[in-house]
């Protein structure tokens, strides 16, 4: 008997909360993509529509091309218009610039940090290890102003460098840590027979460390880069809409909300992200989980 409700309530879970549950989760980004392919009169329609009825590239053409358009002749009320010449391919290129930097940065810089402090455990670099994760606990939030006075003075404010510098401040120490987990499991014995034939500290580190640890460093690399692509507050004080993030809350004019431009350059953003993920998605797997598993 107790077998036998166990067994209904796990055909419960998998047949109708879980179901439920992915539906909850999938349906915002299924109802973004198929209002990025309406005109603004059928995203408007009571009751709603679905599925596009006539499915237009026009929004995708608008948002590239930085023609925005209230859409008011399709409504059939006069509330104005609203034209940017602002488009958001440039935006997009920004974006992929700055998180890529990011994420070449925290490979290379957080690969050698935590190298070093996974093989010479001296005090100072299990001090340096704990502050580095320390500085985890600060809230971005809370580091904005200094940043703000310190790049204002340096002549940063509202470039590329400035995301670059700031993001790298938060995102290399889990960078050091998800490295060093990586670096640990990786046995001393096969550094010392490297050693033995002839190779340096580099030359074991390049030729047998590292593509050991591979997994761990493509997982470092794309969660550094997401980080640098979906950042929104940073990009938004610092900068003028110079990522993709903030140019999505340009699509709110005074008169309405740009819904269906706005639902393609949503699109057009978490895009590149989901596909990383998709092709890459083994390695991200292995080397978040490195840690979970003793070797």
């Amino acid at each position: 008997m107790k077998h036998s409700s166990k067994k209904l309530i796990l055909k419960i879970f998998l047949y109708i909360i879980l179901p439920i549950f992915v539906f909850w989760i999938i349906f915002p980004f299924v109802w973004v993509v198929m209002s990025s392919f309406m005109n603004i009169k059928e995203l408007g329609a009571v009751p709603p529509n679905w599925i596009p009825k006539e499915p237009t590239l026009k929004n995708y053409r608008s948002v590239l091309l930085g023609k925005f358009s209230s859409g008011a002749h399709e409504t059939g009320h006069q509330i104005g218009t609203y034209e940017s010449s602002r488009p958001v391919l440039p935006a997009m290129g920004n974006s992929f610039y700055i998180s890529f930097i990011v994420a070449l940065y925290n490979t290379i810089v957080g690969g050698l940090a935590a190298y070093s402090m996974s093989r010479f455990r001296t005090k100072f670099n299990r001090s340096l290890y704990l502050t580095f994760l320390g500085s985890r606990v600060l809230p971005p939030m809370a580091m904005v102003i200094p940043f703000f006075i310190l790049f204002r003075m340096l002549k940063l404010i509202n470039t590329p460098w400035v995301l670059i510098l700031s993001y790298n401040l938060f995102i290399l120490p889990l960078s050091i840590w998800l490295l060093k987990v990586y670096f640990d499991k990786v046995p001393a014995d096969l550094e010392e027979m490297g050693m033995i034939d002839g190779l340096g500290r580099f030359g074991t580190l390049f030729r047998i460390v590292i593509p050991i640890a591979i997994p761990g460093f493509v997982a470092v690399f794309i969660m550094s880069m997401l980080e640098g692509w979906s950042e929104f507050f940073y990009a938004l004080i610092l900068t003028d809409q110079l990522t993709m993030p903030p140019v999505l809350i340009g699509f709110r004019q005074i008169e309405q909300i740009l819904w269906n431009q706005m639902a393609a350059a949503a699109v057009l953003t978490v895009l590149p992200p989901v596909v990383l993920v998709l092709v890459l998605q083994k390695y991200i797997v292995s080397g978040l989980t490195a840690g979970a598993v003793k070797g």
